[in-house]
């Protein structure tokens, strides 16, 4: 799978409040263990199968949790499975139904201590973003620590703070097996690459997000394209096309196995941010 983007989804909260049909999709897998059961196509949330129970990342907004919920069952899974909940950045449209999950799961939210500020502090600019979503605040029970990964079953997460799109944008990084090869792959995902809150206008109006965020976003980018990753994962499924291969993953034939696409994609978000300083 070599690396391709596509262009944003207009208007995607009045989508999933008014219409949802429109940006439905059943939930798909990606690679031997992690499905992608955002339930629709707008934020990527994905679940990982640790062999002893299931870590849910990000979760979109209030209004299309619903849809993960589905998605979650459609995969074969149970809430009740679900044992952590990781959140990678506090923007509404990716914990907006944090709150809720954890009340249905039982499970806690882990997220960067320094966006669990941002979110407590600020919510103008993280939480209450859009007139046509209904998020529900919430406080994060455990933080990500880059020197203590967090394990599950057979899986371990490396969580890597990742600032630039918000202070504590925190990306993902694990391996899997592939039970019929015996390979093993590196997995991704990256916290959050937006360079909507990346450009000086959003930093004319911002009372949290500063220029240096941008400095470390592009510092930080080298050190990131030269990790090994076989598989990558958007956070936001136009940002790496997925949606046109769902439904043709098996141990046998794995249509994201490409380890290019990962530098590739640093590369095109960090020149979108440069494109946004001229």
């Amino acid at each position: 799978m070599s690396f391709r983007c596509s262009k944003a989804i207009s208007n995607p909260v009045a989508k999933l409040a008014y219409e949802p049909w429109t940006l439905a999709v059943e939930p798909f897998q990606v690679s031997p263990q992690t499905w992608y059961v955002a339930g629709q196509t707008w934020v990527g949330c994905y679940l990982i199968d640790t062999g002893d129970g299931l870590i849910l990342i990000d979760t979109a907004i209030a209004e299309s949790a619903y849809l993960l919920v589905d998605a979650v069952y459609r995969a074969g899974y149970r809430l009740s499975d679900i044992k952590m909940i990781l959140i990678s950045h506090a923007h509404f449209d990716h914990c907006g139904a944090a709150a809720a999950m954890r009340a249905l799961t039982g499970a806690p939210i882990y997220m960067s201590r320094e966006d669990g500020r941002f979110l407590e502090e600020c919510p103008e600019e993280t939480m209450v973003l859009d007139k046509d979503s209904h998020p529900q605040m919430f406080r994060p029970d455990c933080y990500y620590s880059d020197e203590e990964p967090i394990r599950l079953g057979n899986i371990t997460i490396r969580t890597m703070l990742t600032p630039g799109h918000t202070i504590g944008c925190t990306s993902f990084f694990w391996e899997e097996k592939n039970p019929v090869t015996g390979e093993v792959y590196q997995l991704a995902m990256h916290g959050g690459v937006g360079a909507n809150t990346m450009n000086d206008d959003y930093y004319a109006s911002s009372r949290y997000l500063t220029p240096a965020l941008r400095e470390r976003f592009l510092s930080d980018a080298e050190k990131l394209k030269a990790i090994h990753v076989d598989i990558a994962l958007p956070s936001h499924p136009n940002q790496i096309e997925i949606l046109d291969k769902a439904g043709q993953y098996t141990h046998e034939n794995q249509p994201y196995l490409d380890d290019s696409v990962w530098a590739d994609f640093i590369e095109e978000r960090v020149r979108q941010v440069k494109v946004l300083m001229k």
